[in-house]
């Protein structure tokens, strides 16, 4: 199977897209309510409305998109592994100091002063906007894995050694 294979779990989920210059696929939330707030510090898994069957040896790794980074909203679990046959899920984090709105109704279309009020106390971020990405991974199941002592490590040559966070001074 060379193919990454999608299937809709609910009638108006959108299956990730991809720009052909672009590295990740556009994954979008898929949920019932009009709207989903998650609260600040908060993480809410939210629903995309697809499931995969992904080639044996790859794996998908969720990014943000640069318009979710750029908003404070934190993509906060792992990967998609080639066997998981479920609902895929956004392990999403609000990390900024108001609530985060994903929306489906057109907060610009909201008359004033309801839509200054929504503005100055939400983060807005769009339904019909692509929330993550995936990137698409090679897992390499085919390499060895030896057990050997911490000192055996340390004698295999490194130019970084055992240095820890910042040991690079970079």
């Amino acid at each position: 199977m060379d193919k990454i294979y999608f299937a809709k779990i609910r009638e108006d989920a959108i299956i990730p897209t991809r720009e052909v210059y672009n590295a990740g696929i556009d994954i979008y939330p898929c949920f019932d309510e009009e709207y989903m707030i998650i609260q600040p510090g908060e993480t809410k898994l939210v629903p995309t409305g697809i499931a995969s069957a992904i080639p044996l040896n790859y794996y998908i790794q969720i990014h943000e998109r640069g318009s979710s980074g750029s908003k404070g909203i934190k993509y906060g679990a792992g990967v998609i592994d080639s066997s998981y046959r479920g609902e895929w899920f956004l392990a999403t984090t609000n990390s900024n100091n108001k609530p985060l709105l994903i929306s489906k109704i057109d907060i610009d279309s909201i008359d004033e002063p309801i839509k200054s009020i929504i503005k100055k106390g939400y983060i807005i971020y769009p339904y019909s906007k692509a929330l993550f990405q995936g990137v698409v991974h090679c897992v390499h199941n085919e390499l060895e894995r030896v057990e050997i002592s911490y000192e055996d490590v340390l004698k295999i040559p490194s130019k970084r050694g055992d240095g820890k966070l910042g040991s690079s001074g970079k």
